[in-house]
């Protein structure tokens, strides 16, 4: 009874927050563009955080779990195709500007084909979009019930209106911000559930084994011309196409440029990879562990079996998060369709579009919660949802983007053509999935009718091409630039500059390197200190005399500081140091957990040495010649028995990973910086440029003003003298006529 009142505990104090939140950020919705979009004030991370966890959605725990489960590789490339397909739209930004200004798809549409394209639009969207709602709330409903073991529809139900209140109330302001909570909810449920499941796994070589084994994880097997691949690369496809539906387009919308649109979605794409593939991971540890589970069944068992009281609250909310996401932002486009884009061209007036938008709102989540109940199947559902909406929409919107418009009636036409194919294509072919021949079926329907009936358009391109301009200017430029460093590269420079500037960083590196360099030479077993006597004595005399050279550095007379000998001298010896000493000690040792682990962190320090792809040369290099070298003192590496378990060689390889990744977004974030002061002192220097210019047009201006008041002074003054001169002189004709 404790532990279902603390996870009632969790997951009541989740709804309350997200319930505060959602309402407390609705007191700034004045207008339907509030409602719809905001004021396009948010931050990039805060897009990317909505984007991935309305994205994402709460079926793809399930589906992740039982598809990865049965079909091992297959699911996983397909579900792969979500991730890139955010990519895409990234890519797709810079044709998109135009479309900034509205606040939906259906609004766009209306724009570039008129009135009739947009209430099509806005009904298929709104039906595909309370579709998804639905499903979200059958995962709620799934959840909530699985974790409190209960079959009771209230609590869901409770749940559900929890969500429907804070969207009704807030617009996506609240949305957004609660999102933003959600996000991290669920980013602390992954590797929680990985960890609970790794920790009881008997025997952590099954993984391996699993993998070495299966053929449903073998690429030679999976892929090739078989109808089940056939099936995966349809999927993969459909996964792939950038459907551009209501909440991704109102996610567009809400950016404030094109350049945020591809910063948000480029990262969201990333994340939502690192979150499938996570999701992946853990199904097959289920599968090492256990082969005989049912697949539509591992949430459950994972609850039943993995967590105990107060986890299970932790991952239940962690679900309901991605599944309250992707519902929010469902109903608030959905609301956003049916008052902008249906009801409005309808002729249909109202007083206050917030208050009206609010009530669709509210329409849409009551009748999405009541046809939860109508569908078994989660994917089932999300197919259906699609179904609506990407052979109808999708294509004339995609070819918009890409340059290419029509006539409303070749629209019309392509968008029957692809309704009529979705519909029929199942009875005809007996099941299957209707989509992808709904979208070839409305791009020719869309592409004949408008070349055949001569409608006009064509491939005219976008109708402000700036930003794609630029973006083309800026390759051009970047390839440019790539081609003059590589014409001009010189090695020698490269590395002068790669030198510290500061002279106490080489006495610190070689501090480094006797404390790493000697910790592993005291773990090094006195047998295998015998056996590559040698090679043990070169290691120890070669590595005192650089640690040495290195600590006297600052004491160096200047003639061995000498730029071509230090030039070398430095990047020379952190290779042999960090890379062949450390691959010798490590091939010594049949790779020792410890001496593993030193080799890593001397792949990290030379990040902070180096730029990364000069430590990815040295690494590369070095272990390939210092594997070579190490054969002439034996003919093969002995594997020490304490290699380790499989936990501490993942968990390295994951500090090896993230070190990698830290050094290039130091690197990158290194590289912002500079050019952020760099456009800062331009500034400064256009500034007093123009401070300078007005300065001398006064300099200027003051001694031509001097110059001619001087002339004038001086005129007057030599008037005036002239003028004294001759009334003197007739003073004195005066006297002398008197005397």
């Amino acid at each position: 009874m404790l532990g279902l009142n603390i996870d009632m505990i969790i997951f009541g104090l989740f709804l309350v927050i997200n319930l505060s939140i959602g309402l407390f950020s609705s007191r700034r919705v004045n207008s339907l563009r509030d409602y719809a979009v905001g004021r396009k004030d948010f931050s990039t991370a805060t897009l990317t955080a909505t984007i991935v966890v309305s994205w994402l959605a709460g079926m793809y725990v399930f589906e992740i779990l039982e598809y990865t489960y049965r079909d091992g590789l297959y699911f996983i490339i397909v579900v792969s195709g979500a991730s890139i397909c955010l990519w895409l739209v990234g890519l797709l930004a810079v044709r998109m500007r135009e479309f900034l200004k509205n606040i939906s798809v259906a609004e766009a549409m209306g724009d570039l084909y008129g009135r009739t394209v947009q209430i099509i639009t806005g009904i298929s969207g709104g039906l595909s979009v309370i579709t998804l709602v639905a499903m979200e709330f059958k995962v709620i409903s799934k959840v909530i019930c699985l974790i409190f073991a209960t079959e009771s529809a209230w609590v869901p139900v409770i749940a559900s209106i929890v969500v429907i209140i804070y969207s009704v109330s807030g617009g996506i302001r609240a949305i957004t911000f609660t999102d933003v909570i959600q996000f991290f909810t669920f980013g602390t449920f992954i590797p929680i559930l990985a960890l609970v499941i790794w920790n009881q796994l008997k025997d952590p070589h099954q993984v391996i084994t699993l993998l070495n084994t299966n053929p449903n994880f073998s690429w030679s097997q999976v892929i090739g011309w078989h109808p089940k691949f056939r099936t995966t690369l349809t999927m993969f496809l459909w996964f792939l196409i950038p459907a551009m539906d209501p909440v991704i387009f109102q996610r567009i919308s809400m950016a404030r440029d094109v350049a945020q649109v591809r910063q948000s979605f480029n990262y969201a794409g990333l994340i939502s990879l690192v979150v499938c593939l996570f999701l992946a991971w853990v199904a097959i540890l289920l599968l090492a562990n256990n082969s005989n589970l049912e697949p539509d069944k591992l949430f459950n068992y994972v609850i039943n079996n993995y967590t105990p009281s107060g986890l299970r609250g932790l991952i239940g909310i962690g679900v309901l998060a991605l599944a309250m996401s992707t519902a929010d932002s469902c109903l608030n486009a959905s609301a956003v369709l049916l008052t902008n884009d249906i009801a409005k061209p309808l002729g249909l007036q109202f007083k206050n579009e917030v208050v009206a938008a609010r009530l669709l709102c509210l329409v849409s989540g009551l009748f999405a919660l009541a046809i939860t109940l109508q569908f078994s199947g989660i994917l089932a559902l999300l197919q259906f949802a699609n179904s609506l909406y990407m052979p109808i929409v999708t294509v004339p919107l995609l070819m918009a983007i890409l340059g290419f418009r029509s006539s409303t009636l070749a629209v019309l036409l392509g968008m029957g053509m692809g309704f009529v194919t979705v519909i029929c294509w199942p009875l005809i072919f007996k099941g299957g999935d209707s989509i992808i021949p709904g979208i070839l079926a409305n791009m020719s329907g869309l592409l004949g009718s408008h070349y055949l009936l001569k409608q006009p358009g064509g491939w005219v391109g976008i109708r402000e091409p700036e930003p794609l301009l630029e973006a083309r200017a800026n390759r051009r430029k970047a390839w440019k630039r790539f081609k003059k460093d590589f014409k001009e590269f010189s090695l020698v420079q490269y590395l002068q500059k790669t030198f510290p500037s500061q002279e106490y960083l080489l006495t610190l590196f070689g501090i480094y390197v006797i404390a790493a360099t000697y910790a592993s030479f005291y773990t090094v077993p006195e047998e295998i200190q015998t056996n590559y006597a040698k090679l043990y004595h070169i290691i120890g005399q070669s590595v005192l005399f650089i640690s040495t050279g290195l600590l006297t550095y600052p004491l160096w007379p200047p003639i061995f500081k000498n730029k071509w000998f230090i030039t070398w001298a430095w990047p020379l010896s952190v290779f042999y140091v960090l890379f062949a000493v450390g691959t010798w000690l490590v091939l010594m040792s049949g790779f020792h957990t410890f001496q593993t682990m030193i080799f890593l962190l001397n792949i990290v320090m030379a990040f902070l040495l180096f730029d990364w792809p000069f430590v990815v040369a040295m690494v590369f290099s070095g272990v390939i010649i210092a594997s070579n070298i190490f054969k002439l003192f034996a003919s093969a590496p002995s594997m020490a028995d304490d290699f380790g378990t499989l936990q501490f060689k993942i968990l390295y390889g994951l500090l090896l990973l993230s070190s990698f990744l830290l050094a290039i977004f130091k690197h990158k974030q290194a590289q912002k910086q500079l050019a952020s002061r760099n456009v800062y002192l331009k500034l400064l220097q256009t500034e007093r440029d123009e401070k300078l210019k007005i300065a001398l047009e006064y300099r200027e201006r003051f001694s031509n003003a001097l110059s001619t008041d001087c002339v004038e002074g001086f005129m007057l003054l030599y008037q005036r003298g002239k003028e004294l001169i001759e009334a003197a002189k007739h003073v004195q004709t005066d006297r002398k006529s008197v005397v």
